[in-house]
């Protein structure tokens, strides 16, 4: 019994850690809104199809095709906020994921209006302008919310991706974690994503919309508030008792240098 309180300083100790440790989870916001604009149709609008693309043009098919993707982050900002409380929490990371029905490549999907899929390099970036509609806005009028002369319309990059066409039925994406971006989501903004393809690219990336399976925002934090105060009583408690325990240690080794004689026999204590 004398090592008890020794050993329940030491497993007292081993739990600390596991109670200070900060949470990390990752919340998901279906988009709100999403559609594609396409060079091959200009003043068509694509907002009711079950799906967009993001092609580079080819010699059979001429056309570049754009995605917007719309998101509400007040509903993240909300969840995380209940966990953790106001302001007590950070972004670490961002990711978005797209479902595709169509995702090998040289398959021509259904609808003429989309290129045969193929494999190749894209772009994602935030576009700071939020003012556009899934139903009306077609690629003539995309100049409108895009960055251009006599607006102050910003598109941010958030990386460059290779999408293989390999089957997929699922894809996710970590974009950059730009400030802008992170701070959209900390106060609970719209975030819209544009998608195109990159310079001299061959992609030809088909994925679901709204209609079939959405695109999701996937966000993870991190808790970032000092210990609470349970924490700290327990953490003092911890070394509290690991000191009396190393205390008692010392004494009884003290104790037991020492020889008293009792008759003949000296014993230690």
């Amino acid at each position: 019994m004398k090592n008890w309180s020794f050993w329940s300083a030491v497993t007292c100790l081993l739990i600390l850690p596991a109670t200070l440790v900060a949470q990390t989870p990752t919340n998901s916001q279906v988009a709100g809104a999403d559609t594609f604009v396409s060079s091959g149709q200009p003043d068509a609008n694509f907002g009711p199809l079950g799906a967009m693309e993001i092609a580079a043009p080819t010699a059979a098919q001429p056309r570049t095709e754009n995605t917007l993707l719309l998101f509400d982050a007040s509903a993240l900002r909300t969840g995380f906020d209940s966990t953790f409380g106001a302001g007590n929490w950070a972004v670490t990371s961002v990711s978005l994921t797209f479902f595709s029905n169509v995702a090998t490549a040289g398959q021509q999907p259904n609808n003429s209006s989309f290129n045969k899929i193929a494999a190749g390099s894209f772009e994602l970036g935030l576009l700071n302008n939020n003012n556009w509609s899934e139903t009306s806005i077609t690629w003539n009028t995309l100049p409108g919310i895009l960055p251009g002369n006599g607006n102050t319309n910003t598109l941010t990059p958030l990386g460059t991706y290779v999408w293989p066409a390999n089957g997929s039925a699922s894809t996710t994406w970590t974009l950059n974690s730009d400030p802008t971006l992170l701070d959209a989501i900390d106060g609970g903004s719209q975030v819209t994503i544009f998608g195109q393809p990159t310079a001299g690219s061959t992609v030809g990336y088909l994925f679901n919309t709204l209609l079939t399976s959405p695109a999701y925002l996937n966000v993870t934090v991190e808790e970032v508030p000092e210990p609470s105060s349970p924490a700290i009583v327990f953490a003092v408690s911890c070394l509290l008792l690991a000191r009396g325990a190393n205390r008692k240690r010392k004494a009884l080794r003290s104790l037991s240098s020492l020889k008293i004689g009792r008759g003949n026999r000296p014993f230690r204590v």
